[in-house]
């Protein structure tokens, strides 16, 4: 088989982040490396200084794949340090520029769809500051 190492030798898989939806993170594979995404206050608010827009203005044009390159890789970037364990620095220093770079390679479409919902998910509500999902509670009829 070509480009098989049959010494096991070589590149280690990345272990995957470990996102949970009920908490509203989301997945985005970059070069291979899974990122854990969460729509965090901080990460909004980091977002809207830096792009000088609204969420749901973003929300609009991600919807009609109408982000620049480099507008993806601040929105990404904020959300991936947002998810990025606490012990982890390399994730939560992520740049801006490189995740812009590692989205073009790996293609804007395939980066739209979660970055789409997961900007809904963020403008909808329903959430605590850190980004976890607010329990549902049953509301009395009547």
């Amino acid at each position: 088989m070509a480009g098989a190492n049959p010494s096991g030798r070589g590149r280690r898989a990345r272990p995957a982040a470990k996102s949970n939806a009920a908490r509203g993170e989301f997945e985005l594979t970059l070069a291979g490396k899974t990122y854990c995404l969460r729509p965090s206050y901080g990460a909004q608010v980091a977002i809207e200084e830096a792009l000088d827009q609204s969420m749901i203005e973003l929300l609009r044009r991600a919807n009609a794949c109408a982000l620049q390159l480099s507008e993806l890789g601040v929105v990404v970037a904020a959300y991936i340090r947002a998810g990025a364990a606490e012990d982890d620095k390399m994730t939560r220093a992520v740049n801006d520029d490189r995740i812009a770079e590692l989205i073009y390679e790996e293609g804007v479409t395939a980066v739209y769809p979660v970055l789409t919902l997961l900007l809904a998910a963020a403008v909808s509500g329903g959430r605590t500051s850190s980004g976890e999902a607010k329990a549902v509670t049953a509301s009395p009829t009547g």
